[in-house]
């Protein structure tokens, strides 16, 4: 009897010294493919060296299946990389970037002694095209007693429905719009991708901006759909919201930060900040797939409706008139002045 004790107790140890081992090995496997993209797009190795790290990973892998020691050397490896990538800070990687015209300058802000903001660098650039424009930039004094309601504002570009630009449109009772964009700034030379963006090579910027600039710019000149959406909110919590909004550009003015492709967008950065919101997981699918996101608010009763409408009939009148005429349809010439009064009087 103990004998046979003895035996299923072993028996159960290898196995579980086995589903250990398994478990291990496709973990380190799955960082193993994060960290072959950090060694070619995070660090600036020469590519000869980069390989050498690939293959010593690689290597270590591999003969673990044989030597289960060498598990140990694979995830030492792996440390390394990760610890050397969290080193990186935007300071480091930018101080000499030279950034690309449209992200030279971001939303500076100062809280001045009567609880009222001072947003400089509000930009309000001329646009001929998309890519010949005169850049022009306003300060504009707000105070968050003052606001008068906030919409969130999608754009779809080629005809996405899952994916959108974020942004927020801060409405003043005295007849100002600002609109808050986190977006990816690029240095010089630099073009964006999916997988850079998850290697810290770009950095994440709040822009400050009129509707006429952006707004105008993705429907005029880059044909895009855009969907305005007058949130739900009392004024105290929209009051609160204008600050935490303000508050945060003044904090990336001191402590700039990196942009990601899922963590740390124009979307998981901007609609988290919504009252009721918190319930969302950085990861939720309705905020990665950010197309999903109005959707998601007016299920939540987030978002100003008429009574018993749908969210399909309230999407059609959000789809912003004068810009563009719906999906598949070319854009309209932006008519500024007077879509800022349409916006308000939502």
């Amino acid at each position: 009897m103990e004998k046979r004790w003895l035996h299923f107790f072993f028996a159960g140890s290898v196995r579980c010294g086995k589903i250990l081992f398994w478990a291990t090995f496709v973990l380190l496997a799955l960082i193993a493919l994060w960290c072959f993209g950090a060694l070619f797009r995070a660090f600036d190795l020469p590519p000869f060296l980069a390989w050498i790290a690939v293959v010593l990973l690689l290597a270590s892998l591999v003969v673990s299946l044989f030597f289960r020691w060498s598990l140990a050397a694979a995830a030492l490896l792996e440390l390394v990389t990760i610890i050397a990538f969290s080193t990186i800070t935007p300071e480091r990687r930018f101080a000499e970037a030279v950034w690309q015209k449209p992200w030279r300058r971001t939303l500076a802000v100062r809280r001045s002694d009567d609880g009222s903001y001072e947003l400089h660098n509000v930009r309000d650039a001329f646009y001929r095209s998309e890519n010949d424009f005169d850049l022009r930039y306003r300060t504009v004094t707000v105070s968050p007693d003052a606001i008068s309601s906030i919409d969130a504002v999608f754009s779809h570009w080629d005809n996405l429905e899952e994916i959108a630009h974020s942004m927020l449109g801060l409405n003043f009772a005295d007849g100002t719009t600002v609109v808050i964009s986190l977006e990816t700034r690029l240095p010089e030379g630099t073009s964006q991708n999916g997988l850079d963006g998850f290697y810290h090579r770009y950095e994440l910027a709040i822009l400050g901006g009129t509707p006429e600039d952006l707004y105008g710019l993705r429907t005029d000149h880059r044909g895009e759909t855009l969907y305005v959406y007058r949130l739900q909110l009392s004024h105290e919590t929209l009051r609160d919201l204008t600050v935490s909004i303000f508050e945060r550009a003044a904090e990336m003015q001191r402590k700039p930060e990196f942009y990601n492709s899922l963590f740390r967008n124009c979307t998981t950065g901007l609609l988290p900040m919504l009252y009721g919101s918190d319930g969302y997981s950085i990861g939720d699918l309705r905020l990665i797939l950010n197309g999903l996101a109005p959707k998601m608010l007016f299920d939540e009763e987030e978002l100003r409706h008429r009574e018993n409408e749908s969210f399909g009939s309230l999407r059609a009148r959000s789809l912003v008139p004068g810009l563009c005429c719906g999906k598949d349809a070319p854009p309209a010439p932006y008519r500024g002045e007077s879509e800022c009064r349409w916006l308000r009087r939502r």
